[in-house]
């Protein structure tokens, strides 16, 4: 049977990807499907702008509405200083409730 990562060695394996993959600071591309409702939406908003010093302008957000209306894709450009406020960002995301997926 294989071993399982404890939370701290999958926490640094994706800080290292991350350092590997991006130069900090960066705009960081997120993508969010939330069920079609505005509270959730709003909700979903918040948590991706949580922190940082003005809200997200039209240029580095955008949504589409799914094709029977019940679910929305959202695109953000998030500006993070350093990798472990990615890693912070998706924490928030995923506390939502009516997110469906997060990459």
């Amino acid at each position: 049977m294989g071993r399982t990562l404890s939370e701290e060695e999958d926490k640094a394996r994706a800080l290292a990807l991350l350092e590997a993959t991006h130069q900090f600071p960066v705009d960081y591309a997120v993508s969010i499907i939330t069920v079609n409702d505005d509270a959730v939406m709003n909700e979903m908003r918040a948590a991706v702008e949580d922190g940082l010093p003005e809200p997200l302008s039209d240029e580095r957000y955008e949504a589409v509405l799914s094709r029977g209306g019940r679910y929305t894709s959202h695109r953000f450009k998030v500006p993070c200083r350093e990798p472990q406020e990615v890693l912070a960002l998706y924490e928030r995301i995923r506390r939502v409730k009516g997110v469906i997926t997060v990459f």
